[in-house]
């Protein structure tokens, strides 16, 4: 079986399902293109190069528009899902996701731009386009897990081509192609969808279940609680790393250093995603971008301008692809347990566009105390600190994924235990996945065991242990074992 699955796997790229693979990559591409293009460059910075300043404070308040947005449809989820999952509610966003480049194309035909005038359309571009951000979440959830680090890495290399496109072409020409690119992954995300409703067939029952699940705002954020800590982590560290390498590409004029650096590690991690097998583990990944962050991040204070810009930009390439993986984590969780998408992604995300709003607002906090003189020592002191968090989170994630151990029953009476194991599960309401989860979890197996077993990523593997031992009401693997030994 376990063979079968991974034929079907490997296969999908050749498969008739590919046209929802092009159209999946395409709205991926094409979203993460305009977010490159608007909070990695000033191609639509409507005040000009000496408006930096209040460029930067635009992206604060745009990001905490992103933010106000998970929230919002985190507290009505049902109710924005079923509106801007279907055809009206995709061509809304179409038509309000760009108004955030008018005042920069405006300021191109020589009109001058106030930051009052500037500040109505970011908040509105940036809110709606953090619901298409939402919308591309179907895609990873009907992708589940296979080519899945292909996908994300093709999509991040079309995303730095428009990037770059962006900055290469004119001034106008570059703010209307930023323009187009949300629209873009409105049209493919819809087409995407279509493919996928069409491809795959409607389990009802699966469907009546999603359709009781009444969770609260409060509990799904409790769930998330193991989540948290990590995301804060990152996605605070994103945002302060991000408005630092802006800033200074902008003023030694370096916003093609970041462009180059980030095209660069995009066909990078493309080169690595074809070369690898397909289902290369996520959680691989994720373990060897930390690192990467961490190293991108601790020469700052001893590097040039321009290689600071290169280190810094290394690093937001990172974090967004770490970001993209963490995407797809969330994505299992919605189907392997019935959620319904923007219940769950949405109250995910609403710690993460937190942490990057907060992340944005320190280092914009850290250029107005500080002053240009010591904006640059200021940052390379929070980037220890980065340094420092980023080494003990993953040590301390390392030590989780090994603790717990255990002895699998002889052969004489192995029947007997499974069929004491399947009494337990079944008194308490485990579902299926949750099941084999505990009877590998009460042969002593791991993290890293089990994601391999099942393949389903190791911070998947957390979420169902955490669900498991709240279902139970016990606190660790020990008790588990001891649960079941007792049944014996």
């Amino acid at each position: 079986m376990a063979v079968a699955a991974n034929n079907d796997q490997q296969q999908m790229l050749l498969s008739r399902s590919g046209a929802t693979l092009i159209a999946g990559v395409l709205s991926l591409a094409a979203y993460w293109g305009w977010i490159f293009s608007t909070y990695s460059s000033t191609v639509i910075n409507p005040f000009g190069s000496d408006g930096i300043t209040a460029y930067l404070a635009l992206l604060v308040i745009a990001a905490g528009s992103s933010a106000l947005c998970m929230f919002v449809t985190a507290l009505a989820p049902d109710r924005m899902e079923s509106f801007f999952r279907g055809t009206g509610g995709t061509v809304l966003l179409a038509v309000l996701s760009p108004i955030g480049c008018i005042p920069a194309f405006l300021s191109r035909l020589g009109v001058d731009v106030t930051f009052a005038q500037a500040l109505v359309p970011w908040i509105v571009s940036t809110f709606v386009s953090s619901l298409i951000f939402l919308k591309t979440g179907a895609f990873f959830v009907w992708l589940k897990r296979a080519k899945l680090s292909r996908c994300i890495a093709l999509s991040f290399l079309l995303a730095a081509m428009f990037y770059v496109l962006s900055l290469l072409l004119s001034a106008i020409v570059g703010v209307l192609l930023v323009m187009v690119l949300p629209v873009v992954s409105c049209i493919c995300t819809l087409v995407a969808d279509r493919y996928m409703a069409g491809a795959q067939p409607v389990d009802k029952g699966t469907r009546a279940a999603v359709e009781r699940r009444k969770e609260s705002l409060g509990s799904r954020i409790a769930e998330l609680r193991h989540f948290a800590p990590l995301t804060l982590i990152y996605t605070i560290s994103f945002g302060i790393v991000s408005h630092v390498v802006l800033y200074l590409a902008s003023v030694h004029d370096l916003i093609i250093v970041i462009a180059v650096s980030i095209l660069v590690s995009s066909v990078f991690a493309a080169v690595c995603s074809f070369v690898f097998k397909a289902n290369f583990e996520a959680e691989r990944i994720r373990r060897l971008l930390l690192p990467l962050i961490a190293v991108a991040l601790l020469p700052f204070p001893y590097l040039s301008p321009v290689m600071k810009v290169v280190f810094l930009s290394v690093a937001v390439f990172g974090f967004t692809c770490f970001d993209a993986i963490g995407w797809g984590d969330l994505a299992d969780e919605v189907r392997d347990r019935g959620l319904k998408l923007f219940g769950y992604l949405s109250a995910a995300s609403t710690i993460n566009f937190a942490g990057i709003f907060v992340g944005w607002g320190i280092g914009y906090l850290l250029f107005s105390l500080l002053g240009e003189g010591g904006y640059e020592t200021g940052f390379g002191i929070v980037s220890i600190v980065l340094v420092i968090l980023l080494i003990l989170n993953l040590v301390m994630d390392s030590i989780g994924e090994t603790e717990g151990g255990g002895v699998a029953k002889t052969t004489e009476f192995r029947d007997t235990w499974k069929e004491r194991c399947m009494s337990v599960a079944q008194s308490h309401k485990l579902t299926k996945q949750e099941e084999r989860i505990f009877i590998m979890l009460a042969r002593g197996r791991n993290y890293k065991h089990i994601s391999d077993e099942l393949y389903i990523s190791v911070h998947t593997v957390k979420t169902h242990i955490y669900h498991i031992y709240k279902k139970l009401d016990i606190h660790s693997q020990q008790e588990l074992i001891d649960m079941v030994e007792i049944e014996l």
